[in-house]
């Protein structure tokens, strides 16, 4: 009797775990669609890449929301953000990440509603002075590193074209380069995103790594959407998706300001 009593109770929790999990499984829909992501593997909290995939902030806001449309998100790995937009222009990705807007680049794609703020920042080994802009400093003959294809603003852009100051403009490719450039003094100053200007720091315990105040160009980035990849209704969708998560990326980007995120977490 008691095997008997046994057995229907074994049952009954069978039976109440599929009426409590069989909703939540069937809930796991597959992916509607999938979309190829470029993602520049040298910027380090924002956007990486290892054997293990991509990883970093704009990384994990990516995931979030596409997830958020039933989207699977695919990470390509590339090298620089000029590779990037090339391979966004061939049809080669669907969606580049952190994407300042130029009209240039209006040209080759569609973009997003913004989805955080980019805080562009002198970085030196020397302490900060105030009232201090990039034209007095080139003009004192300072060398100043920067990334290959990356936009900073219309002064800066004004500068590189200027055959006076040119020549100061050292572009160098990945971010953890341009750091030890600046060790080593190769160059006097670098300009970096803060948040990963910031990590870079921490991560390469690099003493008397001091931040600029001065801003060399504050603006919204955006997803940049291959042309056709969504039509007007799910570009509107797309949008809404950012704007419903707000909250959870503003979180996000705080954290990632003032902390090393640990590689698991991502």
């Amino acid at each position: 009797m008691s095997g008997i009593r046994g057995y229907l109770r074994v049952w009954c929790f069978f039976i109440a775990g599929l009426l409590f999990y069989g909703p939540q499984v069937g809930a796991q829909q597959p992916c509607a669609s999938e979309v190829k992501i470029g993602v520049v593997a040298d910027w380090p909290p924002l956007t990486a890449v290892d054997e293990r995939g991509a990883y970093g902030l704009d990384v994990e806001i990516a995931r979030k929301v596409f997830t958020e449309l039933n989207i699977c998100p695919h990470f390509l790995r590339l090298p620089t953000s000029a590779r990037s937009l090339d391979q966004l222009g061939k049809g080669s990705v669907d969606v580049l990440l952190m994407v300042s807007y130029v009209q240039e680049r209006a040209e080759l794609g569609v973009f997003s509603a913004p989805y955080r703020w980019e805080k562009m920042r002198l970085f030196s080994l020397r302490q900060p002075r105030m009232a201090i802009d990039l034209k007095a400093l080139l003009r004192l003959g300072y060398r100043i590193g920067l990334s290959i294809g990356s936009y900073y603003g219309e002064e800066l852009k004004n500068l590189a074209n200027n055959p006076d100051f040119g020549h100061l403009l050292v572009g160098i490719s990945g971010s953890t380069q341009r750091v030890e450039m600046l060790a080593k003094k190769r160059v006097d100053f670098i300009i970096e995103d803060e948040i990963l200007g910031r990590f870079m720091g921490r991560k390469l315990g690099i003493k008397n790594f001091h931040i600029w105040d001065y801003p060399v160009h504050n603006n919204q980035v955006h997803f940049l959407l291959r042309k056709g990849l969504f039509d007007s209704a799910q570009l509107a969708r797309f949008n809404g998706a950012i704007a419903h998560l707000r909250p959870q990326i503003d979180k996000l980007v705080e954290y990632y300001t003032y902390h090393t995120v640990p590689r698991g977490a991502n």
